[in-house]
């Protein structure tokens, strides 16, 4: 039974067999982190939503011998209700404090742990793109560890979450990390400073030059991993992991991409919302690296007064990423995508902002674009990188 006070889901009778946090916290700590002695860490987390994990994760760093420096607790709806949407202080002055004192606290941390958001929440329960502005610059090293449910189911407990539960666990526990990097290193040999062509059954014709530089999503967060890094995505680790990530050259985007319907759940991101344009049908046209023209089958002024109120480099395709995690499987009964993408074969395009991956690409608009069955080949190469979805190799 829950005591009224008890911020932490403890089962009870009745309730289904627990998901097996201490071995995952071990993953994290141990495996992924490599944790060593004394190192410091800081910790965000929220006690209501993944108390579970954070109790296992707390007792992985004791045992590890490192010193837990802070945990930073998710809002709660009434202090959510104190702040701005996105989770930040509505004055820009005591905003702008607080990040100076959450930087200089990370000032004395060597590693950073994002535990699991409450995606259910209307309100952001935590300063959206705080920490990843720290991480830019901070000389430490970081896992996100999150648990996407379904948007479309908000019950934890649905069978359709309690399926994704188990999906996300097997791809932690289970995955061949070691087979998982040589694919990614395969992957990245063949597209690296190569032209990528990409198709799909919707319309999809884009030709783009990827960079002689990825960033892999390996689950490979130790101290060495990280010497070199040069934005946000190098110094952490996105666990489950699989994603296979660049920074397509800037000018070099040509052709279409075309979406038929919906994703099946809201495309993240900020800034120009998609989602009703893509149920209509949504063509986005590309010509020396940048937007030209968007084609919807739904309100065409509307999504042109929209799209003119953006601002920035709302035009340029902003990231490339491959997902390559053989264990993130689909679940029946929902068209989410496990991890919002990182599954093997699926690719998923940024469209605007992308500063967290170290890009130059400042602006208010930050969409994520999905193509489930892309089939993406070389230029000069015969045979396909991936084909209907699926990776060749």
């Amino acid at each position: 039974m829950h005591h009224s006070t008890d911020p932490f889901p403890i089962p009870g009778p009745g309730t289904p067999p627990p998901l097996d946090w201490p071995a995952m916290a071990r993953t994290v700590v141990r495996d992924v982190l490599g944790l060593e002695r004394h190192e410091r860490v800081v910790v965000s987390a929220d006690p209501y939503y993944g108390g579970a994990m954070l109790d296992a994760l707390r007792a992985e760093i004791q045992r590890a011998g490192a010193i837990e420096l802070a945990t930073l607790l998710h809002w709660t709806p009434a202090l959510a209700a104190l702040r701005a949407a996105d989770g930040t202080r509505p004055d820009p002055a005591d905003a702008a404090a607080e990040d100076r004192a959450t930087a200089e606290l990370f000032g004395l941390a060597d590693v950073f742990v994002w535990l699991m958001n409450d995606w259910r929440a209307p309100r952001a329960t935590h300063p959206v793109g705080q920490t990843e502005r720290i991480l830019e610059r901070w000389p430490g090293r970081a896992v996100h560890f999150h648990w996407f449910h379904d948007p479309n189911e908000p019950d934890p407990a649905s069978p359709v979450n309690r399926a994704l539960d188990l999906v996300y666990q097997r791809a932690v526990l289970e995955l061949d990390y070691a087979a998982l990097r040589g694919t990614m290193r395969r992957l990245a040999g063949r597209l690296a400073g190569r032209v990528a062509r990409i198709t799909d059954p919707a319309g999809t014709d884009l030709r783009l030059r990827l960079p002689a530089r990825f960033h892999a999503n390996d689950g490979d967060g130790s101290r060495a991993a990280v010497a070199g890094a040069r934005s946000a995505r190098d110094r952490e680790q996105e666990i489950p992991c699989g994603a296979l990530r660049a920074i397509p050259e800037p000018d070099s985007a040509e052709g279409v991409l075309a979406f038929a319907g919906s994703f099946g759940f809201p495309a993240p991101g900020h800034g120009l919302a998609l989602d009703p344009f893509l149920a209509a049908g949504l063509r986005i046209h590309f010509r020396a690296g940048r937007a030209v023209r968007l084609e919807t089958g739904g309100d065409q002024a509307r999504l042109e007064r929209l799209w003119a109120a953006e601002a920035g480099d709302r035009d340029r395709i902003g990231e490339w990423v491959l997902g390559c995690n053989p264990l993130l499987e689909p679940v029946a009964g929902s068209r989410f995508l496990p991890y919002y993408g990182f599954g093997a074969g699926m690719l998923r395009l940024t469209l605007g902002d992308n500063r967290e991956s170290g890009g130059r690409n400042r602006s208010t608009l930050h969409r994520w674009l999905y193509l489930r069955e892309a089939t993406i080949r070389v230029e000069g190469e015969a045979g396909a990188v991936v084909e209907a979805g699926r990776l060749t190799g």
